[in-house]
């Protein structure tokens, strides 16, 4: 699927930890319907113990001095021994307080658990909402 590079919100990255990627601005927030976070992540794997991954949307009205984290969040991944690949969507509808300051979003990949050696690639973008 083709891809618009202003609605990027995460090139391809390998984390082993939680990780807050870069604020994209959406200065007057998202159409009527919302829009949708969709990531694709692969060669999700743990090699011992438990551990989750969870993607969320933090959003920021503020222009990106303060940040409500995990404001809209995907189902949690559990890592296993065993690879796992997929695509997910975040839906999320968000409307600025001020058009001056600029609300921002962010993907984030929060990694929980006592297990050892998580690891997960994944990218994200925006995509349109469907009626």
């Amino acid at each position: 699927m083709a891809r618009d590079a202003n609605l990027v919100l995460q090139a391809l990255v390998t984390k082993t930890a939680t990780f807050n990627g870069a604020a994209l601005t959406l200065p007057g927030g998202t159409p009527r319907r919302g829009l949708k976070a969709r990531v694709i992540y692969k060669n999700a794997t743990n090699a011992s113990g438990s551990n989750s991954v969870t993607f969320s949307l933090d959003v920021s009205y503020d222009g990106g001095s303060t940040w409500i984290s995990n404001l809209f969040q995907a189902k949690a991944i559990t890592l296993s021994t065993t690879a796992q690949q997929d695509e997910l969507f975040i839906p999320f509808e968000i409307s600025p307080t001020s058009v001056t300051n600029g609300t921002k979003i962010r993907l984030t990949a929060t990694v929980a658990g006592a297990g050892s050696t998580p690891t997960i690639d994944y990218q994200g973008d925006i995509v349109p909402t469907r009626p």
